[in-house]
């Protein structure tokens, strides 16, 4: 049975916000998995812009803070996003970044964009999924040698919340390991927006893309795949910045978990005692930081619970949510504000519990945990996996 440590958001003039979490990481010991000199990727969302609900750049401070005091050399870091936006490219994305407050000079640290300037720098992983016999995972979390989860803990339209799994899987698979996740679907190509490029072209490993002759203007040709030839590893897709390749979003909602789940397999791959999860359950929103704005929370603040188990660190954060007193006045309906299964109350017709139940089962961790309350330095009791 894996520890979860946690401590509440409350704060007052004896012990402010920032100095117990301090005492929380204390108590996470990362000196277990740091050693001197080691290459540690803080893998955080820099958040979308108009969304004002990330994760606090002050919050990172103190992570960034305590990895250098142990000897290690942080770095934040995240991938591109699929969908266009602010974070569609390393270019623009670190633009955001540097907007929304993660600029050195704030968190201690340089950011770095895991897979390259378009998408294209990952790397292939073997694992034993249900889904996926090999992932494809940006590169700079595979070359660095700890990996520190920082999660904000919210909901999430498609997985029901997000938390260190989603952080980790969706967020460090590479741009076409992304389309790969959401669908079961091949993609297809609307003539009338594409400029005939061929950049969809290069990077096809299956050669199923051709250029043909378009509707119109006459003699404009445009990209074309051959569904037969085509394998969905959504390269195109990633590769596609004028929306001639939509993304598509066509797959069963505890299949898109149990995929972020084997993604975040490949993450972890080769960093066994190497790795470390913290989830931040404040300002529970009903949907993801990745949206350009965001809705209220539907819980108070609760605080922030940590391991080096990131299934268990997810299990007791969602647990903690549920058995929080909802918000009046938000999107969660009067009937789930007192222990009920609050995101899928919200998003119905999703059950958040595929994504834990498929991590175990991949060995990632354990349902089971242990959740250590710092405020009262006592367990808060066992929590055992349901049958």
């Amino acid at each position: 049975m894996s520890r979860v440590y946690f401590i509440s958001s409350r704060a007052d003039s004896r012990e402010r916000n920032l100095t117990k979490y301090q005492r929380l990481l204390k108590k996470l010991d990362l000196k277990q998995i740091i050693d001197k000199d080691d290459l540690v990727a803080v893998k955080t969302s820099f958040g979308e812009r108009g969304n004002l609900n990330y994760l606090r750049p002050q919050y990172v401070r103190v992570v960034i803070d305590e990895i250098k005091r142990l000897g290690g050399r942080p770095f934040l870091t995240d991938a591109n996003t699929l969908y266009a936006g602010g974070r569609q490219n390393s270019r623009d994305h670190l633009i955001t970044a540097i907007e929304n407050g993660f600029g050195y000079n704030v968190t201690g640290a340089p950011a770095i964009i895991a897979d390259g300037l378009l998408g294209h720098d990952y790397r292939s992983v073997a694992i034993n999924g249900k889904h996926f016999q090999e992932v494809k995972i940006a590169s700079v979390p595979l070359d660095a040698d700890v990996i520190v989860s920082l999660a904000h803990f919210k909901g999430h339209m498609v997985c029901g919340f997000g938390g260190t799994i989603k952080n980790l899987g969706m967020g460090f698979g590479a741009r076409s390991g992304k389309q790969m996740m959401h669908s079961d679907v091949h993609p297809e190509v609307r003539a009338e927006q594409c400029d005939g490029c061929a950049r969809c072209r290069k990077w096809c490993p299956e050669s199923a893309i051709s250029l043909v002759v378009g509707p119109e203007p006459a003699g404009h040709k445009v990209a074309f795949i051959d569904d037969v030839a085509c394998i969905g590893c959504g390269e195109c897709v990633a590769t596609c910045f004028t929306g001639a390749i939509g993304i598509v979003w066509q797959s069963d909602p505890a299949i898109v978990q149990e995929k972020t789940a084997e993604y975040m397999a490949g993450v972890l791959a080769g960093k066994e005692g190497k790795f470390a999860a913290i989830d931040y359950i404040i300002g529970v929103t009903p949907d993801c930081d990745c949206l350009g704005w965001n809705d209220n929370a539907i819980v108070p603040d609760i605080g922030i619970a940590a391991s080096l188990d990131p299934v268990a660190t997810d299990a007791a954060a969602l647990d903690l949510v549920n058995e929080a007193a909802g918000v009046a006045g938000t999107a969660l309906p009067a009937a789930a504000r007192s222990g009920k299964d609050k995101f899928s109350s919200i998003h119905q017709g999703i059950d958040p519990t595929a994504q834990l139940r498929h991590a175990q089962w991949l060995g990632l961790g354990a349902l089971a945990y242990d959740l250590i309350n710092l405020d009262k330095a006592e367990s808060m009791g066992h929590k055992e996996e349901e049958a």
